[in-house]
């Protein structure tokens, strides 16, 4: 019993603090969207192509600056 107290008495420290977690995500998820744009530029027509070319430049602009904002974190 004396285990159990102590355990809950025990609040675990998450590996990162929030803030970085949230940039790690909206990284993550940035990158999940360069991904996709890249399949569907490809399977797209042409219209579709330039459309998703732009949304590439854009999502790969927003990973370049959420990657700095992180790195500065982690400094």
């Amino acid at each position: 019993m004396t285990t159990a107290s102590a355990q809950e008495g025990t609040v675990a420290q998450p590996p990162v603090d929030n803030p970085t977690y949230n940039l790690m995500q909206a990284l993550t998820s940035k990158l999940e969207a360069i991904e996709a744009y890249e399949k569907y530029r490809q399977d797209g027509g042409t219209e579709d192509r330039q459309l998703f070319e732009d949304l590439l430049r854009e999502e790969r602009q927003h990973a370049e600056r959420l990657l700095g904002a992180l790195r500065n974190r982690m400094r």
